[in-house]
C-alpha cells in the first residue's frame, strides 16, 4: 500500500470510484509502525482533563496530543490558536481524524517512530503511554515511551500526562476474565515485571526528569476521569474538604461501576483509604503536570476538581480562608433538562470548615445500635427538610437530597453539590420518604449491622425508621419516593423504558438478602447469599423449636386429660385405668430389656 493510497479516505462498501473522487487528507502523514485493522476510538474522556489542558495552550503555541483524545479537545485547541499535532497509531482513526479536523497535523504510527528533532510547548499524554506502541516493529517499554514523551518538550515547554497506577483502585476490583486477549497484552507482555515503570507519583516525576508544577490523583478510573484531588488536600486527613471528597468519590465510582460486575464494591475501598490518607496510593491514575525548565512560581492547582464525563462541565472546590467555597470553571454548554429535572449549573457547598456526612454517621451508630442518638440525627435532618418546605413542597436540589448529600455542621444540616434539581416541586412527604428509604436501602445491602437484621423488607424499615421521627409511611407515598429515585437515575444514566420499569420493581422488591442494587460486587453477593442461608437456616430452626414447643404442649394436655379422667370415673374405672397404665409401663420396660439381651449378631 504505498503513501498515496492512504490519503484516500476510507469508504464502507465498494464505492471506490467515490473514494477515489474524494480530495486526499494533506494533514495526514504516516511515520511507520502504524496498525490498520484496529481502532481506538472512544467517544468520552471527562471535562476535568480538558480544563486543565485549554488552560496550558494559546495562540501560537505548538501542541503534541500523544494517543487518542476527544474530538471536542482538539476543537478546541484548534480554536484557541494552537498548532497541533495529534499523534495515533491506529491509520483508520489516524485517517478519521484528519478528515474532521483539517487544521490539524495527524501522524499514524508509532511514539517511537517521532522526529527526535521536533519538540513542542505543550505535550498532552492524558490516555496514558500504554496506547503508543503499535504491534508493528520492536516494543517501547513505558520508562522508554516516558522519556520520549519528556524529550519532546521544549525548553520551558509543559508535559501533561496521565500515567496509570497498578495499584489502583481499578485493577483490584476487576472481574474480567480474558481481559488480556481482548486488549494490548495480545501482542506484547503486560509490564507489571518492568522494574523501570513509575509505579508512585514520586518515581514518575524521578523518571520525567521534569520540574512537576502539580500532580492529581485521579479517580475513579483512568479512561474516564471526573474527580481529580490535588495539591492541599492530598492525603491531608485534617482537611475541611475530606467530608466533601468522601461523598465526590462515592458518587463517582456508583456512577463509573454502575452495573459493572466487580470482586468488590470500590466505594468501601476508596473510604478505608480516605480515613487513613491513602487516597494517592490507591488512586486509579495521577496526572503530573511538569514543565522542562524551572517551574512557575505562581502555579497553583485545584484542591479538589470535579468534572462530568458527559460534558465540558467542571467546578473546583476550595478552602478560602476557614470558609469552604465552589467555583464553576467550566460551564455547562447548555441548559440541560431530562425526566423532569434540571441540570445544576451552580454547585453550591456549606461554608463551614467542619462536619460529618449524616450518612455515614447514621451507619455508624445503626452499627452501635444507639438508637437514641440515630433518633436524635434523624429527627434534626427531619426538622431541616422540613423547614426548606413551603405550603408542603419542596423546590431546588433539597428535594433530591438522601442522607448522603447532607453535611451537619455546627450550625445545623447543609446540602453538599448535587448534580440535578426537579424543575416542579415535589411534595414534602415524598421527599422524606425517599431520603429514609435510600438509607432504608443501604443499610440492608451493604451488608453492614443494624438493630433491625429480620425486616422483612426495606419498605419496612422505612417505616421503622419514620418511627422514630413521628411519622407515618403509605403505599402511594412509597411507590412516589421510588418514581422520583428512578427519574433521577434515568437523568443520570439514561435508562430507556424498559429498564426504568425494571429498575422500578427491583428497588421495590429490596429485602435482606438482597445484592447491591448498583454495582454488583462478587464480595457483596456473596455476603447477601450467606445473609439468605442464614435467613433460612433462621427460619428452620424456628420452625424446629416451634413443633417442638406444640408436641411438649399437646403431651402435657393430654396428661391433664387422662388425669382429670382418673379422676372423674368410678372404682372400676380407675381400676382399669390403674391395669392399662401399668400394662403400658411393663411393656416399654420389657421391650428395652428384650433389646438390651440381644446382642449386636442377633440384630
Amino acid at each position: 500500500m504505498s503513501d498515496a493510497a492512504a490519503l484516500v479516505p476510507p469508504t464502507r462498501g465498494k464505492d471506490f470510484a467515490a473514494a477515489l473522487a474524494a480530495p486526499p487528507l494533506t494533514n495526514l502523514r504516516r511515520i511507520g509502525g502504524e496498525m490498520f485493522a484496529w481502532t481506538d476510538h472512544e467517544p468520552q474522556r471527562g471535562a476535568v482533563l480538558r480544563h486543565l489542558i485549554i488552560q496550558h495552550a494559546g495562540p501560537e503555541r505548538t501542541v503534541l496530543v500523544a494517543g487518542p483524545h476527544t474530538d471536542d479537545l482538539i476543537g478546541a485547541l484548534v480554536d484557541g490558536g494552537a498548532a497541533v499535532t495529534w499523534l495515533l497509531r491506529s491509520l483508520g482513526d489516524a485517517e478519521r481524524a484528519a478528515a474532521a479536523h483539517p487544521a490539524v497535523t495527524v501522524l499514524a504510527g508509532a511514539a517511537g517512530k517521532l522526529d527526535p528533532a521536533d519538540r513542542f510547548d505543550l505535550v498532552v499524554a492524558t490516555d496514558g503511554v500504554h496506547r503508543l506502541n503499535a504491534v508493528e516493529g520492536e516494543q517501547a517499554t513505558a520508562a522508554e515511551l516516558l522519556d520520549r514523551l519528556a524529550a519532546a518538550v521544549r525548553p520551558d515547554g509543559v508535559l501533561i500526562l496521565l500515567h496509570d497506577n497498578h495499584l489502583g483502585i481499578h485493577h483490584t476490583v476487576r472481574l474480567e476474565p480474558g481481559a488480556r486477549e481482548r486488549d494490548d497484552a495480545a501482542w506484547y507482555p503486560i509490564d507489571d515485571h518492568d522494574t523501570q515503570r513509575p509505579a508512585s507519583v514520586e518515581q514518575l516525576a524521578a523518571r520525567l526528569g521534569l520540574a512537576v508544577e502539580e500532580a492529581y490523583a485521579v479517580f475513579p478510573e483512568p479512561v474516564a476521569p471526573t474527580v481529580l484531588v490535588g495539591p492541599g488536600l492530598l492525603g491531608e486527613v485534617s482537611s475541611p474538604l475530606r467530608a466533601r471528597l468522601g461523598t465526590v468519590l462515592s458518587q463517582a465510582f456508583a456512577a463509573a461501576y454502575r452495573g459493572r460486575p466487580v470482586l468488590s464494591d470500590p466505594r468501601r475501598l476508596v473510604r478505608r483509604a480516605l480515613r487513613a490518607g491513602a487516597e494517592g496510593a490507591v488512586a486509579p491514575a495521577w496526572l503530573v503536570i511538569a514543565r522542562a525548565g524551572q517551574p512557575v512560581a505562581a502555579a497553583g492547582g485545584h484542591a479538589l476538581l470535579v468534572g462530568d464525563v458527559h460534558g465540558v462541565f467542571a467546578y473546583e472546590l476550595k478552602v478560602v480562608g476557614n470558609v469552604v467555597q465552589t467555583g464553576v470553571v467550566s460551564p455547562l454548554a447548555e441548559p440541560e433538562e431530562r425526566q423532569g429535572l434540571r441540570r445544576i449549573t451552580e454547585p453550591a457547598a456549606p461554608g463551614a470548615d467542619a462536619g460529618y456526612v449524616l450518612e455515614e454517621h447514621l451507619l455508624h451508630l445503626a452499627a452501635t445500635a444507639d438508637l437514641r442518638r440515630m433518633r436524635m440525627e434523624l429527627a434534626q435532618f427531619d426538622t431541616w427538610l422540613s423547614g426548606r418546605a413551603t405550603d408542603g413542597l419542596v423546590s431546588g436540589p433539597v428535594a433530591l437530597a438522601g442522607l448522603a448529600d447532607v453535611l451537619v455542621t455546627g450550625d445545623g444540616p447543609a446540602l453538599l453539590p448535587t448534580r440535578w434539581e426537579p424543575i416542579e416541586p415535589v411534595p414534602l412527604a415524598v421527599v422524606r420518604v425517599r431520603a429514609f428509604w435510600q438509607f432504608a436501602v443501604q443499610l440492608i445491602v451493604s451488608g453492614q449491622p443494624h438493630p433491625w437484621p429480620v425486616t422483612a423488607s426495606a419498605v419496612d424499615l422505612t417505616a421503622v425508621l419514620l418511627g422514630m421521627v413521628g411519622r407515618g409511611i403509605d403505599d402511594a407515598e412509597v411507590r412516589a419516593a421510588v418514581d422520583l429515585h428512578v427519574r433521577w437515575e434515568t437523568a443520570d444514566h439514561d435508562l430507556s423504558l424498559g429498564a426504568q420499569q425494571a429498575r422500578r420493581l427491583h428497588l421495590l422488591a429490596v429485602t435482606p438478602g438482597t445484592a447491591s442494587v448498583d454495582i454488583p460486587g462478587y464480595r457483596e453477593l456473596a455476603e447477601a447469599l450467606w445473609r439468605q442461608r442464614y435467613e433460612a437456616s433462621h427460619l428452620l430452626a424456628m420452625m424446629e423449636w416451634t413443633e417442638q414447643i406444640i408436641q411438649s404442649r399437646d403431651n402435657a394436655l393430654s396428661k391433664m386429660d387422662q388425669q382429670i379422667q382418673f379422676y372423674r370415673s368410678g372404682p372400676a374405672g380407675k381400676t382399669i385405668m390403674a391395669a392399662k397404665e401399668a400394662f403400658r409401663i411393663a411393656r416399654r420396660h420389657g421391650g428395652r430389656l428384650l433389646r438390651g439381651r440381644r446382642g449386636p449378631a442377633d440384630g
